[in-house]
């Protein structure tokens, strides 16, 4: 019964939402993805395949049924990610080789993009390797960033952290004396790399993120990055095992 009756509510909701991001769309803000060829831990790692289709193209597939962007960028130096994107329905940006290498920060690789397309003020860059992006997270991250400059997906964590001054063991920001309980503090907010919205103003000052950010908390098993054949094996496990729940 409790599912009947709420049944309304949620699709009213998710029309609400839909709305407010097909108007925030209009308000041109571009979602970017950054993804260079070159890959130490796998290579053409965003090519690689999770659940049947490529990082990348689950990455613009969930961009795309979010409802929130017109323009899907992908900034790349690589003709097979460029054909995978565009095969996809991504605008392609084709990023100077200077501005792909190894050592290349982002900040960098979106200053160029952003040079290039100087109408472009305000931006959402989504990474590949946060391979369980959802729609719903993107969703909240658009209407969070009408009132804030930036806009990035976290997980709370609860280990205790230490740090090494001196040489000595040092615990960072708890009481030896009273060690707290998970349930005493909210945890520790740390960047996932999922998604970061920004604005032009806070790339010209080599910034991504200032003191007016926001967070969408994501869930912490949404959270893996893959970095490694490991990390992508894992979530090769993971999802199938959620479809197989699902079914």
């Amino acid at each position: 019964m409790f599912l009947l009756k709420s049944a309304p509510a949620l699709i009213l909701l998710m029309f609400i939402i839909g709305i407010s991001c097909r108007e925030l769309s209009k308000n041109n803000i571009h979602a970017l993805i950054l993804a260079r060829g070159g890959s130490k831990g796998i290579q053409l790692k965003n090519l690689a395949e999770v659940g049947g289709i490529s990082l990348l193209a689950r990455t613009i597939k969930t961009i795309q049924n979010s409802a929130c962007f017109e323009h899907i960028w992908v900034s790349t130096d690589d003709k097979r990610i460029a054909l995978e994107a565009q095969k996809y329905g991504a605008i392609i940006h084709d990023r100077p080789e200077k501005f792909a290498k190894d050592n290349t920060p982002s900040i960098d690789a979106i200053k160029e993009f952003l040079e290039v397309h100087a109408t472009v003020k305000d931006f959402a860059l989504f990474q590949c390797t946060s391979v369980f992006l959802k729609p719903t997270y993107i969703q909240e991250a658009v209407q969070k960033f009408k009132t804030h400059d930036c806009v990035f997906a976290a997980k709370r964590s609860h280990y205790l952290r230490w740090k090494e001054v001196n040489d000595s063991l040092v615990p960072v920001d708890f009481n030896l004396e009273s060690r707290p309980r998970r349930q005493d503090w909210k945890g520790d907010i740390v960047e996932t790399g999922m998604f970061y919205f920004s604005k032009r103003k806070l790339v010209d000052k080599g910034l991504l993120q200032n003191n007016r950010c926001s967070i969408v908390e994501i869930n912490s098993e949404d959270g893996l990055e893959i970095d490694s054949s490991h990390d992508l094996s894992l979530a090769k496990y993971i999802l199938s095992s959620r479809t197989k729940t699902d079914l």
